[in-house]
């Protein structure tokens, strides 16, 4: 519990201050930041924590590559959010829209935050501190190789679909404009918010790879199975929202209607 209480002080020391710059900052730059530094925080504290004397096994242990995982999806999800800000001028008055609350009174919603993505970054927590627990070529080591890949492939997805509609619509008409520009192509063929599929992945794997861990451990199941439904009831409540959003915007065009069609799932392939 003083471990998990300890992943929280990190992410609060990280969001909080953020929070005060941009209240939006709580839920997007606030949140992967979070994440990276957290993952940090582990790293040192279990897969470095020899000092000099730092082994290529400590480092190449499937925890320390999941963590190493957590890191780049923190960093990669900030710095992504970030740009977009500034260089989107309606993402830039909309996280500036956002900022009705006096500073000092979002703490509360900063502190609300930071406990729910400790809670989803605790199965990595696990993970570190059960290196040596997992025999090697166990089954317990194989299931938690198949979830670190699962992770790492939803970081992937979720980075490369980011990106790809990032490009498309700052090439695909002016700002603003109610026309439909895709993005239609390459993962937006496997569901139409592939972003917020991989990001599901990221969060599944890195639970599966930690629950390996948790034994009997009731704060482990209790914590990493709230945070795993959060970010999954999230990620869905947004899915939803943005399938309603471009459904009144882009109603009517062929592009929309083709595309929406072709692809009937929204955030989970093959699941309508």
């Amino acid at each position: 519990l003083r471990a998990i209480g300890a992943l929280y002080a990190v992410a609060s020391l990280t969001v909080v201050p953020l929070t005060y710059i941009r209240q939006a900052y709580s839920f997007s730059v606030g949140y992967g930041l979070s994440v990276a530094t957290m993952a940090v925080a582990l790293l040192l504290s279990f897969a470095f924590s020899g000092g000099n004397n730092i082994s290529f096994s400590q480092i190449n242990s499937i925890p320390s590559i999941l963590a190493l995982n957590a890191l780049v999806y923190g960093l990669r999800l900030s710095g992504f959010l970030l740009t977009r800000e500034y260089t989107v001028e309606s993402k830039k008055k909309q996280f500036r829209d956002l900022d009705k609350t006096p500073r000092f009174k979002r703490t509360p919603l900063a502190l609300g935050v930071s406990l729910l993505y400790s809670f989803m970054t605790s199965p990595l927590l696990f993970a570190l501190r059960g290196v040596g627990g997992v025999v090697p070529g166990s089954n317990a080591e194989k299931v938690q190789l198949v979830f670190t890949g699962i992770s790492i492939f939803g970081m992937l997805l979720e980075a490369v679909a980011d990106q790809h509609k990032y490009l498309i619509k700052k090439q695909g008409g002016k700002e603003g404009e109610d026309k439909f520009v895709g993005p239609t192509t390459w993962s937006y063929k496997l569901c139409r918010h592939p972003n917020y599929f991989g990001e599901i992945l990221f969060w599944l794997g890195l639970f599966g790879a930690g629950s390996v861990s948790f034994g009997k451990s009731v704060v482990a199941w209790v914590c990493g199975s709230l945070g795993l439904w959060g970010i999954l009831s999230i990620m869905l409540g947004a899915s939803y929202r943005l399938d309603k959003k471009q459904n009144e915007k882009y109603v009517g065009q062929v592009a929309f209607e083709e595309w929406k069609k072709e692809v009937n799932s929204s955030v989970i392939p093959l699941i309508k």
